[in-house]
């Protein structure tokens, strides 16, 4: 049972964030479960609420997972109050069954440097991590979830960023190649089961070449591909393979799919010493110079030469697997100065841009890249889509601003409007005048 009725027997205030509560619920199954949450619902000693039990996902394919905020742990989410029993089960109500559903699994968002530091900062945890970087392509983020049965009616089910996608759904035409591949993926969850893995796997990757992206040296390519820099093992208490090596012996490259390798030598990150971290995000600066004039797996594997897009900085785990939450929580990205989306002066930074006015903060957040990404997204320039992109460019800005925001003591309804405003003059100019 994931979704549960149970009984809040204690609420406190957080003690690091205003916005935020403590509490704590109890039902037979679990005497003791903890809760952050947001003040959208407030509960009180002996009120009674729809607890979801983490590891979870809800019908809306939002994972439910044992989390850290601001230092304190959750152990799920708190639904709302309810008149239900304490100990009713109401996990087939609120909860996919994953043998039974074909359920999207996200790859997560990736953070600047600034934000990794910031993360082990509020948490007190500052260690020394080792990284390895990967060549950062300019394609379409894509998955492929591989399923241990046929349960669901599928076994291979094609992924977008952000959803499942079908040939009569599609994202950039990925479902329809995939299709075309159907066998060859079918090989890859037979190699997993060969090596004892028979759980869910989902292969991540970039969907790029001719014809997806148009700005670096992997356009310049005579097909599409697909760029794997990841397996998830399970859905739940998801693990992550990055390791190269040990992604090949489940992806061969065969027929377009290829494993992205390591780039460069290990960069050691030490969290707790200020200088020695600003010496590394400088090598990482170097490397992205260097990614950027030219694209070095781009030019070995195809020999094509031209400019790449930056690199992706992941801990090196020495082999083992490691939960997908500690992944999101230390990988971060640098782009080069073609791509960033932000008019940082570092691909990577260890502090945020500082902004004194809402000008400066508009400044510093809309870029060409980020205008051309979101209007890419939502399907292109046209008067129909107006509504949309403006949604999910503001959505993007306030999503990935929240270390600057705070840094400068504007709140996100201050920006809001003057975000929306200079997107929609871009988006009109170009509406009206399409290159």
């Amino acid at each position: 049972m994931t979704a549960i009725v149970m009984e809040c027997i204690k609420a406190e205030n957080h003690p690091n964030a205003d916005s935020l509560r403590v509490y704590e619920f109890s039902c037979p199954q679990h005497p003791s479960i903890q809760i952050v949450a947001n003040l959208e619902n407030i509960y009180s000693p002996g009120d009674k609420a729809t607890v979801v039990v983490a590891p979870s996902i809800m019908k809306d394919n939002v994972v439910i997972k044992k989390v850290n905020l601001r230092g304190i742990t959750s152990d799920g989410m708190a639904l709302g109050k309810t008149d239900h029993d304490v100990g009713t089960d109401l996990t087939e109500e609120y909860c996919l069954n994953l043998e039974e559903t074909s359920v999207f699994v996200p790859w997560p968002d990736i953070e600047s440097l600034f934000n990794v530091r910031k993360y082990l900062a509020q948490t007190q945890d500052k260690r020394t991590v080792v990284y390895r970087a990967k060549v950062k392509l300019d394609g379409s983020n894509a998955g492929v979830k591989l399923s241990p049965s046929t349960t669901s009616g599928k076994k291979v089910i094609a992924q977008s960023r952000s959803r499942i996608i079908t040939v009569d759904d599609d994202n950039m035409g990925f479902a329809k190649w995939v299709v075309e591949r159907y066998d060859y993926f079918l090989k890859i969850r037979e190699r997993a089961n060969e090596l004892g893995i028979t759980d869910h796997i989902a292969v991540f990757g970039e969907y790029c070449g001719k014809g997806i992206q148009k700005r670096t040296a992997i356009s310049q390519i005579d097909k599409k591909i697909f760029a794997v820099f990841a397996i998830q093992i399970g859905v739940l208490d998801a693990q992550l393979e990055t390791d190269p090596a040990k992604i090949s012996q489940i992806v061969p490259e065969d027929r377009d799919v290829y494993v992205i390798p390591w780039e460069g030598d290990d960069i050691i990150m030490d969290f707790s010493d200020t200088d020695k971290l600003q010496e590394s995000a400088n090598t990482v600066n170097k490397m992205v110079e260097y990614v950027e004039l030219c694209d070095p797996w781009v030019k070995d594997k195809f020999g094509v030469s031209g400019i790449g897009e930056g690199v992706v900085l992941y801990p090196v785990t020495n082999g083992t697997l490691v939960s997908k939450q500690e992944y999101t929580d230390l990988v971060f990205k640098a782009k080069g100065e073609k791509h960033k989306v932000v008019n940082s002066k570092q691909p990577a930074q260890i502090n945020p841009e500082f902004v004194k006015t809402i000008d400066d903060f508009v400044n510093l957040f809309i870029t060409e890249n980020r205008l051309e990404q979101i209007a890419q997204k939502v399907g292109g320039i046209d008067v129909k889509n107006t509504g949309s992109f403006l949604k999910e460019f503001c959505q993007d800005v306030q999503k990935e601003s929240k270390a600057e925001l705070e840094d400068a003591g504007l709140e996100w309804r201050q920006v809001a409007k003057a975000i929306n405003d200079r997107a929609r003059n871009w988006w009109m100019e170009n509406v009206k005048n399409p290159s």
